[in-house]
């Protein structure tokens, strides 16, 4: 995100487009698929995968401090954009394959998923998908970083077509307003609620300079800067984004950048949030209680970290294949042409 973390040029989020039937098509396709995953799904055909995957990254986690916030990330990226089906992983020689999409240019962890994916098969071969390991690779990113230990559900099965137009059209912009940013998520069956929670996945990782630098030189569009940034973090920004530097990062939780916490929300309080979308949170009648409640109260981080687990949950549904749809792989990075 290369970056690390939750970064780059929308971080989880990036280019307009409206999708009205999406919401109908993802709703019916969530609904449907989401009453064959279950908890425990590997405990007859691969018992103890769950403690294997966390175990081998918790190895990772330890020489790379910034792979939580990535593998978080890969997760959103790969459900937002055709589903929670490990497309994203896929390759292709020409190009057109999601991962070759410009809002997953730095996007960032395949190798950590293909290598916990390949202790995986030594032990329950062609038994568990790599859209279950990416889902349990995401959970144990955020516990790592002190973040909640949820529950995942599991029984996904591997897509095997993989299309960048699908990230281009799906994933939020980061400079989107409460609006345009609600109606992704609606777009996944999510709710508002769940877009608040979700956007704090940002308490980790970073973000190029480039996905911001339009706040910071050009708002209007007459070479001005966004009057919502506090201005002494504004000139910190520019004397570290400078238009040579575009390709900078800086951390998306200004608080506590490593920790999973509830910084992020006194990063947007105190207007400090890199990412427009993330800044717009404060501004809108109903996300902006939930950002200023997290922000000022210490006591209700046990609520927040409840309801990124739910939130969590809902996306790990998006668009699943379960059944007899879709493939287990050995190799979760294969190409597709």
């Amino acid at each position: 995100m290369a970056s690390s973390g939750l970064s780059s040029s929308s971080s989880l989020f990036r280019r307009p487009a409206v999708l009205q039937l999406a919401v109908a098509a993802t709703l019916i396709l969530s609904l449907g698929a989401q009453a064959q995953l279950q908890y425990d799904y590997y405990n007859e055909t691969c018992p103890g995968v769950e403690d294997l995957v966390r175990e081998a990254l918790l190895a990772k986690f330890a020489d790379d401090v910034t792979l939580p916030a990535s593998l978080l990330r890969l997760h959103f990226h790969d459900c937002f954009a055709a589903g929670c089906d490990a497309t994203i992983m896929l390759k292709s020689h020409n190009g057109t394959a999601q991962r070759d999409a410009d809002p997953n240019a730095t996007v960032r962890g395949y190798e950590a998923i293909e290598d916990v994916k390949a202790k995986v098969e030594e032990s329950c071969p062609l038994t568990v998908s790599c859209a279950d390991i990416m889902a349990m690779a995401a959970r144990d990113a955020v516990n790592f970083t002190k973040g909640p230990a949820y529950q995942v559900e599991t029984g996904r099965r591997d897509g095997n077509v993989s299309r960048k137009e699908d990230a281009e059209r799906s994933l939020p912009p980061a400079d989107g307003n409460v609006t345009v940013l609600t109606q992704y998520f609606a777009a996944q069956n999510l709710s508002m609620k769940d877009m608040t929670v979700l956007s704090a996945a940002h308490t980790i990782g970073v973000a190029h300079c480039s996905s911001f630098s339009q706040r910071l030189y050009n708002y209007t569009g007459a070479g001005d800067q966004d009057p919502a940034l506090d201005p002494e973090y504004a000139k910190n920004l520019t004397a570290v984004c400078t238009p040579k530097h575009m390709a900078s990062v800086q951390t998306l939780d200004q608080v506590s950048p490593t920790t999973f916490d509830t910084g992020y929300f006194q990063s947007v309080y105190n207007h400090r949030a890199l990412l427009a979308s993330d800044a717009a949170l404060l501004e809108d009648s109903f996300t902006a209680p939930y950002v200023t409640l997290m922000a000022t109260n210490a006591s209700y981080a046990p609520t927040f970290f409840q309801d990124f687990s739910v939130s969590m949950l809902k996306m790990g549904r998006i668009a699943v294949r379960t059944g007899t749809d879709g493939e287990i792989r050995a190799t979760c990075a294969i190409y597709v042409d």
